[in-house]
């Protein structure tokens, strides 16, 4: 009986350091020895990994997500929030000198003591509602779509666009900015007719956007 209790501990244990084995952390840095959470086999939960560099704190689908700290191989280290991998959120960089910055990261750079959001809507009169995406690519550029009911442009009489920087365009039915420093302010103007076409109204739209980038404003009124 004791021979075969002592055979399923060790078949478990097997087990589970075939799991730590072979469960996947998708960054290089830190990718070599890793204990924790595993999910299809991918890191996921909390977890330690080793590599290079050192990183102990919470993962999803195999990098840093959520709380952890980062140790470089020098010493360097990064405690605070992170978002698919990358430095994002409140943290502090504690470096070999006794030197610390803290403060916010967005897409792993330090952006400053304050948390500065990557957009800001500054007046919206007759707009129902408004989505800003930040869309793949090094490109700095806005491009802006207004619909209604699923259609574009529909029953817009007149349509002004204003922007602090930055080289005004038209696409089809929509309307864009290239080449804009950031941050960009832009107000929107334009007259639309009401569902039933009795009467007509006037809509403003103002917005700031501090983080460069590719973007796609879609604007339902």
């Amino acid at each position: 009986m004791l021979k075969s209790v002592l055979i399923i501990i060790l078949a478990a244990g097997s087990y589970i350091n075939a799991q730590e084995k072979y469960c996947i952390v998708k960054l290089p840095s830190i990718s070599g020895i890793y204990s924790g959470g595993c999910k299809n086999g991918v890191a996921e939960g909390r977890g330690t990994a080793q590599g290079i560099d050192k990183y102990y704190g919470e993962f999803h689908q195999g990098l840093p997500h959520g709380k952890g700290t980062y140790v470089w191989a020098n010493g360097t280290y990064y405690e605070g929030q992170w978002k698919d991998g990358l430095r994002d959120g409140k943290g502090k960089m504690v470096y070999k000198q006794d030197s610390i910055i803290s403060g916010y990261w967005r897409y792993d750079k330090y952006i400053g003591e304050k948390n500065i959001q990557p957009y800001r809507i500054t007046r919206s009169l007759y707009v129902v509602r408004s989505s800003f995406t930040k869309l793949p690519g090094t490109i700095n550029s806005v491009r802006l779509r207004f619909t209604r009911g699923g259609i574009e442009n529909a029953d817009i009489i007149d349509l002004s666009l204003a922007n602090d920087s930055g080289e005004q365009f038209r696409l089809g039915p929509s309307y864009g900015i290239e080449n804009p420093h950031f941050p960009l302010e832009v107000i929107v103007r334009f007259r639309a007719w009401n569902n039933f076409h009795s009467t007509q109204y006037d809509a403003d739209f103002e917005f700031v956007i501090n983080e460069p980038g590719n973007w796609e404003i879609v604007v339902t009124y």
